[in-house]
């Protein structure tokens, strides 16, 4: 049975994997209600958008809104047009198929370092991230965001490996950036360039830019944006373009008037969004760190990119747990690869074992936690079977880790379990919905 099982998963993994992944983000995604004070705010936008004929300048509630770029705003409205209302599902879609979008492109970036048993590892550890699964099933723009950034940053290390660099992914470069750039804002064009110049001056290769952040680029992002702003001036004047280009933009960066958070803000926020694997991520990055000159380029590149994005982020006085995102595909698959990659085996035990053990945990707490706080929905049947399944796994996982030493078989079964439960957890919407806010 067990060589049968084996057979199996080695023939048809990724398949697997990815059957495992859409059924559990699913049943939220076709039970859920929208947030009223968030998702609701983009879908009123939308439809003010569409009876006042604007497509580049937005209003909520008759009141100017410049808070985000067009692109995201298009496609909820296309689907409205598409659909004839708003539908969690079809919106849930906008955020699930990047997020996949983002593991496949990873999968393609990291494959000289990582086997593919690490590869679905990693695939695993990504999609069961706290931070990262979150964002895949709500409707916001970030994760479209994510993923301009990581083509970005694919097609630079194209580059960066070619022996002549086409202008083919020069004028891709400039796509992707102006694309994160639309969907967002200016992180999604300063994260990718400054992790790009970092890594160029850490090789000393700053003579390089020139080729990879060439005219063409440069070429595509001005046109662009100068489209954009026309049009917006076009439908709501100056005072709207200013609001876009100075209080929303530099005023977000030195003095937030929404989200002002001290700089130390992401070094707090980082060992909650990266569970269940916040202990093994840092563990990777500090690795790396003391490593770094013998580290090959690679996992040197997908550490200067979290550390740039870390350091980046906690510059600007706006901050949200969300806005660290794109940094969760290179940290995970630096922490898959050091794995495998030479990292002391204590460190992986230990990174591992802390929150598998905490896990084992999920079902005694859920039982408990009605004594401490008036939420009978807690006992709903689906969520016991969710934490039944999370403990038994997290157990399961333990035992493989610290009885076996197999490390990445532990990562998998408890990354399975975690996508059981919320498979089962999200059978629990209709009921879950009236807490939602």
């Amino acid at each position: 049975m067990n060589k049968y099982l084996g057979h199996v998963w080695n023939s048809h993994a990724d398949a697997l994997i990815w059957v495992a992944v859409i059924a559990a983000f699913v049943p939220v995604l076709l039970m859920r209600d929208f947030t009223p004070n968030n998702e609701g705010r983009y879908l009123i936008i939308a439809d003010e958008a569409l009876h006042n004929r604007h497509f580049f300048s937005f209003t909520l509630l008759g009141e100017p809104y410049a808070d985000k770029p067009p692109l995201y705003l298009w496609l909820v409205m296309l689907l409205r047009q598409l659909i004839g209302h708003h539908s969690m599902a079809a919106l849930g879609l906008l955020s699930l198929l990047p997020a996949c979008a983002v593991v496949q492109r990873m999968n393609v970036l990291c494959r000289d370092i990582l086997s593919p048993s690490a590869r679905r590892t990693a695939m695993l550890m990504l999609m069961t991230t706290a931070y990262f699964a979150g964002p895949a099933m709500v409707v916001r723009m970030d994760m479209l965001m994510c993923l301009f950034i990581v083509l970005a940053l694919g097609t630079f290390w194209q580059m960066y490996r070619a022996e002549t660099v086409s202008h083919r992914h020069q004028w891709l470069m400039g796509l992707w950036l102006f694309l994160a750039l639309f969907t967002k804002g200016p992180l999604g064009l300063l994260i990718p360039i400054v992790t790009i110049v970092v890594f160029a001056a850490t090789y000393r290769l700053t003579c390089r830019l020139g080729q990879w952040l060439n005219w063409r680029m440069w070429l595509v992002l001005p046109v662009g944006c100068a489209i954009w702003l026309t049009m917006a001036y076009h439908e709501a004047a100056g005072s709207y373009l200013y609001n876009l280009l100075f209080h929303q933009t530099v005023g977000r960066g030195f003095r937030a008037f929404h989200h002002a958070r001290p700089f130390y803000y992401y070094l707090i926020s980082l060992w909650y969004e990266w569970l269940p694997w916040s202990l093994l991520c840092v563990a990777a990055m500090v690795f790396t760190a003391t490593r770094y000159r013998r580290v090959d380029a690679l996992p040197r590149f997908l550490f200067i990119m979290t550390l740039t994005t870390l350091v980046l982020l906690s510059a600007i006085s706006g901050k949200l747990q969300v806005y660290l995102l794109p940094a969760f595909p290179f940290v995970v698959y630096l922490a898959a690869w050091a794995i495998g990659g030479g990292m002391p085996r204590r460190w992986t035990l230990w990174s591992l074992a802390v929150p598998q053990a905490v896990l084992t945990l999920a079902l005694p707490a859920l039982l408990l936690a009605p004594t401490l706080a008036p939420l009978p929905m807690l006992m709903h049947p689906w969520l016991v079977a969710g934490a039944s399944v999370l403990s038994l796994s997290a157990a399961a996982a333990l035992y493989l880790l610290m009885g076996k030493a197999d490390a990445e078989r532990s990562v998998r079964v408890l990354a399975f379990g975690i996508l059981a439960t919320l498979l089962l957890g999200g059978m629990a919407m209709p009921t879950l919905n009236a807490i939602i806010h």
